[in-house]
């Protein structure tokens, strides 16, 4: 139904003050940040043409800002609000874990689903003190969508640094397999073996993929 057929209390900005934001479907909450749609097609036509040219919502997370400006109906305006809206999603989700960092177990879970519409590969560590608190996490490599390079010296004079007792590493696979490939397993044994000599502990190595957690083996 257009929306002009609507009754003016089921329109997306009234129905969303009437019933709160979370009784809108993934269209309306688009139409509410899209505004307006294009000609010979109302803003909720347009929102469900943009989120079937993205696949669908996890699509559009995936989106970069020029991406988003290639199809057909969104300039510029309408991009860059649609990429913002979905960064600040993401800012929100690492802020609502703040007040758990001490708990590296539920810093991980929080980094595995902020990490899940990522298309390229990134590696993180959580440097622990000797009662497994999180003393810092930092990104320590950034890649592309088949690997990502880690520079271990900078990795290992960092933990020495922070004094870390140990160290628990995260990496994400944007193809979405939960499988330890071979150089993951290989990197994680060569890291433990180098974090040993400088007496600390690697205490787990983790991939994230379609935002669960999977140990390397």
């Amino acid at each position: 139904m257009r929306l002009s057929q609507l009754p003016q209390d089921e329109r997306p900005r009234e129905k969303m003050f009437k019933h709160g934001a979370e009784s809108l479907t993934v269209i309306e909450l688009l139409a509410i940040l899209l505004r307006t749609g294009t000609q010979g097609h109302d803003v909720l036509d347009f929102s469900a043409s943009v989120l079937d040219e993205c696949g669908g919502l996890e699509g559009l997370c995936r989106m970069t800002p020029a991406e988003l400006k290639q199809i057909k109906g969104l300039k510029g305006a309408k991009a860059s609000t649609l990429s913002a809206v979905v960064e600040l999603g993401r800012r929100i989700a690492r802020l609502s874990s703040t007040n758990k960092r001490n708990s590296w177990n539920e810093r991980m879970e929080a980094l595995a689903k902020n990490l899940e519409f990522y298309d390229r590969e990134e590696i993180y560590a959580i440097f622990l003190d000797s009662k497994d608190k999180v003393i810092d996490e930092e990104t320590i490599s950034y890649g592309g969508q088949s690997g990502a390079y880690l520079d271990l010296p900078v990795f290992y004079r960092k933990a020495v640094r922070l004094s870390a007792s140990s160290v628990v590493l995260l990496h994400n696979h944007p193809n979405g397999s939960k499988r330890s490939s071979s150089e993951d397993i290989a990197l994680t044994e060569h890291m433990r073996e180098g974090l040993r000599t400088l007496g600390i502990k690697l205490k787990g190595h983790y991939i994230a993929a379609k935002g669960e957690l999977t140990q390397v083996q």
